[in-house]
């Protein structure tokens, strides 16, 4: 339980400073911090080309922090588990725990 607030903050700040000002940005152009893991993750969890999977938002939802992300149209709440001391973090798809009211809506399509 004491390693969370610092999971929380580590996430939140690497994941704003690489994506958060740019809300549908690609995930496949985050090529530092935790985020740059996320894609291959999410990529191959849901057989998504990276060109599609798009951020949507990154904060803390329920005091743990996450990042939403658009899955080739349809929203996947993923979340940060892992040592933060060596630097590594594993995703774990996190969809499945939340109400869909709690999501936000799919980014409109690019074209």
């Amino acid at each position: 339980m004491t390693g969370r607030p610092a999971l929380l903050a580590f996430v939140v700040a690497t994941a704003s400073a690489c994506v958060a000002a740019r809300p549908g940005a690609p995930l496949a152009g985050v090529n530092t911090g935790p985020l740059s893991s996320l894609i291959g993750v999410v990529s191959f969890d849901h057989g998504c080309p990276a060109e599609r999977v798009r951020v949507i938002r990154v904060g803390p939802f329920d005091g743990y922090g996450g990042v939403d992300v658009d899955v080739c149209g349809v929203v996947r709440r993923y979340k940060a588990t892992g040592g933060l001391t060596g630097g590594f973090v594993t995703w774990l798809d996190a969809t499945s725990l939340y109400p869909p009211s709690a999501l936000p809506p799919p980014l409109p399509a690019t074209p």
